[in-house]
């Protein structure tokens, strides 16, 4: 999971639901906009396997500045690179 603050502790409750040969992992970047995180996940994704999974949780302090439009760019953009 990568997010700004708002994935604080998520990770936690997502591991406690699931079996123990699932591993979860989380990269909390405050105050990051979706930019941000999006490069960040590019990045983490390079060390990723098949079958791993990816949770890109953001976009508030890109929607609450009114950059509704930048920010979905930014989401459209990292899954066209994938």
């Amino acid at each position: 999971m990568i997010s700004d603050c708002d994935v604080r502790n998520c990770a936690v409750e997502i591991q406690h639901n699931l079996d123990a040969c699932y591993e979860v992992s989380s990269f909390v970047k405050p105050g990051a906009g979706m930019y941000t995180v999006a490069n960040t996940a590019g990045d983490e994704m390079r060390k990723l396997r098949s079958e791993d999974v990816v949770v890109i949780w953001g976009g508030a302090n890109g929607t609450s500045k009114n950059n509704t439009k930048v920010t979905l760019e930014h989401v459209c953009n990292f899954v066209k690179k994938r």
